[in-house]
């Protein structure tokens, strides 16, 4: 009886392995359109491709979202997870495994329409504006890259969009937006898309767009698998569905606006 009830047992163990062999964490934050919480469910354009990615590589998915630090914290910690979507900078290359890349689009310093005061064209002239962002975020490393100091040229917030607060009341000139996220950065703050314009892109190949970066633990076959479940999902075209469910696209632009715009645009 001792040797059935042991045997069950080691039974019961080993599925319990091979299930949790084949189950990671996904960490992420709410920044609409990539992935946000929607009837308690993690859902966006990222979040479903990754959830899309998950079911064709046979492996369980389970989505936790939390702010951007603790989401970091925690993926590093975690030997079974990952975090999305991560700017793929070379600051953390070495701290995660890559897979994507994911949905992104180029981000731009933005300013209010009616400042036509407000002229940059290069970096150096960006200088001599004051910008807001969110501590923490791959844009904050890259000013810093540029030379720029915090609480000089730039402002960080630790709250998601409390800097798109001070930029309304006047307090700052800039805050950086991508197209895709554009209109959730400012949709609380009784601004019209309208109301604001790119003033200058950001561009540096540090910047390497978003992806899924797993935990450096996680074994090398999931990380094969996923990634091949993403370019089978990019190659299928199956990502157009999702795109259409979350993004706006552009149909129609001047070419005034073109050499600018669309540097900053839609996926």
């Amino acid at each position: 009886m001792e040797l059935k009830r042991c045997c069950v047992a080691l039974l019961f163990a080993s599925a319990y392995a091979i299930s949790s062999e084949q189950s990671l964490t996904i960490y992420t934050e709410e920044f609409p359109p990539y992935n946000f919480l929607e009837k308690s469910t993690v859902v966006g354009v990222n979040a479903d491709i990754v959830a899309m990615a998950c079911k064709m590589a046979n492996i369980t998915c389970k989505f936790a979202l939390y702010p951007w630090k603790r989401a970091m914290t925690l993926s590093l910690k975690d030997g079974r997870s990952g975090l999305m979507s991560t700017s793929r900078l070379p600051s953390r290359e070495k701290q995660f495994q890559w897979v994507g890349p994911l949905i992104s689009s180029p981000a731009c310093f933005y300013k209010l329409a009616e400042r036509d005061d407000i002229r940059i064209n290069n970096i150096e002239e960006l200088a001599n504006y004051t910008v807001a962002l969110h501590k923490g975020d791959a844009y904050e490393e890259i000013l810093k890259q540029w030379g720029y100091k915090e609480h000089i040229n730039y402002i960080p917030f630790s709250e998601k969009f409390d800097e798109i607060k001070a930029f309304t009341e006047g307090k700052l000139d800039l805050f950086i937006a991508s197209a895709n996220s554009l209109r959730f950065h400012i949709q609380n703050y009784r601004l019209r898309e309208d109301q604001v314009t790119p003033a200058f892109v950001i561009s540096d190949p540090r910047l390497g767009g978003n992806y899924l970066a797993l935990n450096k633990t996680v074994s090398e076959d999931m990380v094969l698998l996923l990634q091949k479940a993403v370019d089978e999902i990019y190659a299928k075209e199956l990502d157009l569905p999702i795109k259409a469910r979350y993004l706006e696209t552009i149909t129609q632009i001047s070419e005034q606006e073109l050499s600018l715009e669309a540097r900053c645009t839609h996926q």
